[in-house]
């Protein structure tokens, strides 16, 4: 076989893109080095060159998810949107779809627990900065009434990333939804802004969280 040699960055990707295919189709536990080497047409040797193992290339697909998602929220970010419209857009953003929503419900397994709760933190940390940028351009607009958006937005990020994701919390349509409901009204008084002004952004939607793999509690249980 004729060793093609390819720039890191593409030949990094080639390996999180089979890998990626390879977790969702056979699930990250049974999915072995050398199926990825296979799939990839490249030797150990190379795989190890960029990742020290599976572990570190599920690793990698969590960031890279999570940069994907973060990306699409700075662009509603600097959109020409009212603060108030960007904090929706940007929560709409950070939804995963496709195969790589299908990726974060393979982390839902017991045995990926570790990497789901990576996959949460990670998002709460990348989202972070962006947020923060709305709050305080929504307190410039007099929308928002906080003295620390930073604060703020990490407990609601956290509180939502947590309490709104199935794969931890669990919970039917119903139980989901009030958990939500909460969320928004607590997002309103920590953000000071009225009452209904949130939920009102989310167009009634608020009863169908997302479980992080696109689907909502009730497509679940369909």
């Amino acid at each position: 076989m004729v060793r093609v040699s390819k720039p890191a960055a593409q030949r990094k990707g080639e390996i999180l893109d089979a890998a990626q295919t390879l977790f969702v189709t056979k699930g990250y536990q049974a999915t072995t080095i050398e199926d990825i080497l296979k799939a990839v047409g490249i030797a150990k040797g190379t795989l190890y060159h960029h990742f020290s193992g599976k572990e570190e290339v599920l690793r990698g697909l969590v960031r890279r998810t999570v940069d994907q998602a973060v990306e699409r929220a700075r662009a509603m970010a600097a959109s020409d949107l009212s603060a108030l419209e960007k904090l929706g857009a940007v929560a709409a953003s950070a939804q995963v779809e496709g195969q790589s929503a299908e990726l974060v419900e393979e982390f839902h397994a017991q045995d990926n627990s570790e990497f789901h709760l990576l996959s949460i933190v990670e998002m709460v940390k990348g989202l972070t900065p962006v947020l923060v940028d709305v709050v305080s351009e929504g307190v410039e607009e007099g929308v928002f009434a906080t003295d620390d958006p930073l604060g703020t937005v990490e407990v609601l990020l956290t509180a939502g990333g947590f309490l709104l994701d199935v794969g931890v919390f669990g919970g039917d349509a119903a139980e989901v939804g009030r958990r939500a409901e909460a969320v928004m009204r607590a997002a309103e008084i920590l953000l000071g802004c009225p009452e209904g002004a949130l939920s009102a952004l989310g167009g009634g939607q608020s009863g169908k969280r997302q479980d992080g793999k696109g689907q909502s509690s009730e497509e679940r249980e369909r």
